[in-house]
């Protein structure tokens, strides 16, 4: 068959879906990419907007994609972020209210639909929360419709968290997907019943769809690295503390009260680890609050700072009760940082335990406690683990990504015909 013409959508945007527009731009296949909100770094107007408004719209530039093929639709995602964290954002963007997450990808999906009437792509690519309406205009049109789960299933998601809440009920008020309705959960089981095929990034994702989707309907794409920084080696002197990394909100979900439990074991133990923070605090706790004091956080932080924190670091730690896949990650291997994550961070299916960094039980701050234990203790081992996870991020870059992307993309398609 001819190249099929694709019309893929997003609402906000990320690294992934930079490059699965450039994927299909570089086949020929886009027929158009939607979003909410496309940022052109180069425009004057960008020296107006505040730092934290700028330093959000950062990863909304496509600059990869054909312009003439990029459709916005702006307004709602310009409150949500303009409101932020305001009183009155508090406001408007909590919940599924219509300026929130939520329903800012119902409106989104809803502008999408509309389009396919006169567009007529071959086929939809939509993700996870925004493809409901556009998955149901795309079956009456006879359009192939194609879902990216980018998280787990959400049921099952919420019964892990509902596991975790009653294991830490310390912690409980900081599982934010705990609150999500079940409206909103029916709603993407629905998304899944209307998809012809399912994407997604890990094995992770995949087992925690099993009993729910077809198992022939699953494609597996791992998402990809960077490309890997130069890195001097590390010095062996035991005496410098082990500088630990952590990217992400501030949540449970992320296992961030196992990593201050980890870090107070290690510190029983004898073992010096200087931990950095990067990541939003969801709400008020006081076990959070206090490691934000007596560590280095930082609430937010552009991509190329972030991956700068990468170079300075030691080790990343993402201990994960649900991740699909956790870009972070690769961006750690990339910079010469073995990672310590869960079986449920997506990206693991990239870490041979013991190699590239180590693979540790999920809610088991003991097991994260002795793998930091070993790196601060041995920085020959260290070292070793830096040059694997570089090697391991060039074997899995983005481009690699791309080919594997639209080819495992054109057999979807043809195989719906």
């Amino acid at each position: 068959m001819d190249s099929p013409r694709v019309l893929l959508s997003h609402p906000t945007g990320n690294q992934n879906v930079r490059n699965a527009v450039r994927s299909l731009a570089e086949a020929g296949m886009l027929a158009e990419f939607w979003t909410t909100v496309v940022w052109n770094p180069q425009s004057a107007w960008n020296r107006l907007l505040p730092s934290r408004i700028e330093t959000l719209l950062e990863r909304r530039a496509y600059l990869d994609a054909p312009q003439d093929r990029v459709r916005c639709a702006p307004w709602r995602e310009m409150v949500r972020l303009a409101a932020g964290p305001t009183p009155l954002g508090r406001l408007l963007t909590s919940g599924e209210r219509p300026f929130s997450i939520v329903g800012v990808s119902r409106s989104f999906d809803a502008r999408v639909a509309r389009r396919l009437d006169s567009l007529r792509p071959d086929a939809v690519y939509c993700y996870e929360g925004a493809a409901l309406e556009t998955f149901r205009t795309a079956r009456r049109l006879g359009i192939r419709t194609i879902y990216e789960l980018a998280s787990g299933y959400g049921r099952w998601v919420r019964e892990q968290l509902q596991q975790e809440a009653a294991r830490r009920p310390d912690l409980a008020d900081l599982l934010p997907n705990l609150a999500d309705s079940e409206e909103h959960l029916r709603w993407k089981d629905e998304e899944l019943a209307l998809a012809d095929a399912v994407f997604v990034a890990s094995d992770h994702v995949r087992r925690t769809l099993d009993g729910v989707a077809p198992g022939e309907k699953i494609r597996v794409v791992h998402y990809g690295a960077p490309e890997p920084r130069s890195r001097a080696p590390r010095a062996a002197d035991s005496a410098q503390p082990l500088r630990a990394l952590f990217v992400g909100s501030l949540v449970q979900h992320k296992g961030i009260g196992d990593l201050l439990d980890a870090l107070d074991a290690v510190e029983g133990l004898g073992g010096r680890v200087e931990l950095t923070l990067v990541g939003r605090r969801f709400r008020p706790n006081a076990r959070v609050d206090a490691a934000c004091r007596r560590w280095r956080w930082r609430e937010s932080l552009a991509h190329d700072e972030v991956l700068n924190s990468m170079m300075k670091a030691d080790v990343l730690v993402l201990p994960s009760f649900g991740e699909g896949f956790g870009l972070v990650v690769t961006e750690a291997l990339a910079c010469g940082l073995p990672a310590i994550v869960t079986p449920r961070v997506g990206a693991s299916d990239l870490i041979d335990d013991g190699q590239e960094g180590f693979v540790v039980p999920a809610g088991s701050a003991d097991a994260l406690a002795e793998r930091l234990l070993a790196l601060d203790r041995d920085r020959a081992l260290l070292d070793a683990m830096s040059r694997r996870a570089q090697a391991k991020a060039a074997e899995h870059s983005w481009a690699r990504y791309r080919a594997n992307f639209r080819e495992t993309l054109r057999a979807a398609i043809a195989c719906q015909q």
